[in-house]
């Protein structure tokens, strides 16, 4: 059913809507941030979404997403493709897929983590793509544009991966209200970016329990190595390792795979494996470790003991 985006015309006008008709979005992570903003872009008219997620909808999703009981279970591709008719990848982003970004006009960040925003800023800076970085915590939240060439980037604001783990929703917690919140205001920045306004280069910042907020400007760093420098090292190919939050560990490949689910299966099976397979993973135990691998590479590894044993399982398998 197309909606009808009249009270639109007054402030950007048809010529604006039509605009908006035409360009693609793509959200990186289907969270908290990223399933609010699919569906703030959605309701806004955007012609295309595109979002990419490596999750599954979780019952602890429910308070703080667009997500309801139904889709638990789901991933959270699938789940937006159904709601909104989004382009779903169900693929982690890193320096091997960043390619999956190549057809959007502006990219929203809906991740939760520091790394894949310095991949998303070096690819947007390196092919001149704007985006938009939004984080949430507790009662707040952070919102910056950014334009390459003309604004700051998010390496001009945090230069180097922090040292020690930074604090995430799961340990400090999150209010429901907030992840919408900055949803609302990024996709506003995204609105104005798309219609070709101007937008200023600073970090708005806000917290619900005081309720205040704040804008604090960003100046681009002559030293910075992205923007400045241009040197994109979040870009390059590496394999990532990295431990979730239930113990097991994660293996990216530097570069996207395309594993053929049914042979893996064969091979499974000759050696005595039982696997499970859906359409977008397949899962088996060996011997006292549960694994999990999908299509494009990535394998997720429970009951393995450290990341050198993780990529001596990721090569039994995969190779590399």
């Amino acid at each position: 059913m197309k909606m009808d985006f009249s009270r639109h015309f007054p402030i950007i006008g048809i010529e604006g809507q039509r605009k908006l008709g035409e360009s693609t979005v793509a959200v990186v992570g289907a969270g908290a941030l990223g399933s609010w903003e699919a569906y703030f872009l959605h309701k806004l008219g955007v012609g295309k979404i595109i979002v990419i997620d490596r999750d599954f909808v979780d019952e602890s999703d429910i308070p703080r997403t667009i997500y309801t009981k139904g889709d638990v279970g789901k991933p959270k591709v699938e789940a937006l493709k159904e709601r909104f008719g989004v382009k779903g990848y169900f693929e982690d982003l890193n320096p091997g897929t960043v390619n999956l970004l190549d057809g959007a006009d502006l990219i929203l960040d809906g991740t939760d983590n520091i790394y894949t925003r310095q991949v998303i800023n070096d690819y947007a800076v390196k092919n001149n793509k704007p985006w938009v970085y939004v984080g949430v915590l507790a009662t707040y939240g952070n919102v910056m544009p950014i334009v390459p060439g003309k604004t700051a980037c998010f390496r001009c604001l945090m230069p180097k991966l922090p040292e020690s783990p930074m604090p995430t929703c799961a340990v400090a917690g999150i209010m429901s209200y907030v992840p919408p919140l900055a949803a609302s205001l990024a996709v506003s920045l995204a609105a104005r970016m798309l219609l070709g306004e101007e937008v200023r280069s600073e970090l708005i910042f806000f917290d619900t329990k005081p309720l205040d907020f704040e804008k604090v400007e960003v100046p681009r760093r002559e030293d910075c190595p992205a923007c400045s420098l241009r040197k994109f090292e979040f870009l390059e190919k590496r394999i990532k390792i990295e431990r979730l939050c239930d113990g097991s560990i994660q293996v990216t490949p530097p570069v996207r795979m395309n594993i053929d689910f049914d042979h893996l299966e064969e091979r499974l099976k000759k050696l005595g494996i039982e696997p499970l397979k859906t359409s977008q993973f397949i899962q088996f135990e060996d011997d006292y470790l549960e694994i999990l691998i999908f299509q494009g590479g990535r394998m997720v590894i429970r009951g393995v003991e450290d990341e050198n044993e993780a990529k001596n399982v990721f090569a039994r398998y995969l190779g590399g």
